[in-house]
């Protein structure tokens, strides 16, 4: 088989999912959602669960979440376990998120890690409307490959787009990118086999910079501005990564606890 066609039949064979929920006050007032991806929430709780039924993102895979978070309402959103993004023929795997947050309402996004395996191609994009007052959290990791099965990780591409607005004004735009060479320099990522972003935009994130630069180690980062506080990690891997997201985590959700999903 060609080159070209083979990339045909393999486009025909991805899997999709995407889901559109409104939460409120009480709970969730819409939600709608089709093909690989899930969503649950246990009785009385204000954690949703994510779930992508597929098992993983394959090149071609496509997967989506629009969530709006109703005035005065908090939710959390986690995934049920790491994603995980395996070698491509050629097209890369797609995420995308957009979330709206309204006034006085709250937004911890907090799905687990995303191993990346040798090969793995991963285009990334998270959008992010807040209402003046509304506050939001979130955590996204990598890891490049596991380190306990002895994997390696020589190949990949990664676009990562954050662009968050507050009040109709920009106040976050970042832009991730690599491959096909993992960057391993001193100024990059080293010997580092994992690392993360952590954004929390809330009154008083300035608050936490004391704290949180006691706890993070000398290869990670925070540092905090006009109502934001941004942190960097990076780990030997994801268990290292897992140890430092959760003291992070902890502090800025302000006596909130984790997800259960990350106890386990």
């Amino acid at each position: 088989m060609e080159v070209a066609e083979a990339r045909r039949v393999l486009l025909e064979q991805r899997s999709e999912g995407s889901i559109r929920s409104t939460f409120g006050e009480k709970g969730l007032l819409r939600h709608r959602e089709d093909g690989c991806l899930k969503l649950r929430i246990p009785y009385g709780s204000t954690d949703a669960i994510l779930i992508n039924t597929s098992g993983g993102l394959a090149g071609g895979d496509r997967i989506s979440a629009n969530l709006t978070i109703a005035k005065g309402a908090t939710f959390s959103v986690a995934s049920q376990a790491a994603e995980r993004v395996y070698g491509s023929l050629g097209p890369a795997a797609e995420i995308r998120h957009e979330f709206t947050v309204e006034e006085q309402a709250s937004l911890y996004w907090l799905p687990q890690e995303t191993i990346l395996f040798d090969g793995a191609a991963l285009k990334r994009e998270m959008n992010v409307y807040l209402a003046t007052g509304a506050s939001f959290l979130a955590a996204e990791s990598i890891v490049l490959g596991r380190t306990a099965m002895g994997e390696q990780v020589n190949e990949l591409h990664l676009r990562d787009s954050w662009n968050i607005w507050r009040g109709g004004e920009l106040i976050h735009a970042e832009r991730l990118s690599f491959g096909a060479a993992v960057p391993q320099s001193a100024a990059t990522l080293g010997n580092a086999k994992a690392f993360a972003t952590v954004l929390l935009v809330s009154d008083g994130a300035e608050k936490l910079l004391p704290l949180l630069h006691k706890a993070l180690g000398d290869k990670s980062g925070v540092s905090s501005w006009n109502g934001k506080l941004l942190a960097r990690l990076v780990a030997d891997d994801g268990f290292q990564l897992r140890k430092q997201l959760k003291t992070v985590l902890t502090a800025c959700l302000g006596g909130r606890p984790l997800p259960q999903t990350w106890l386990m």
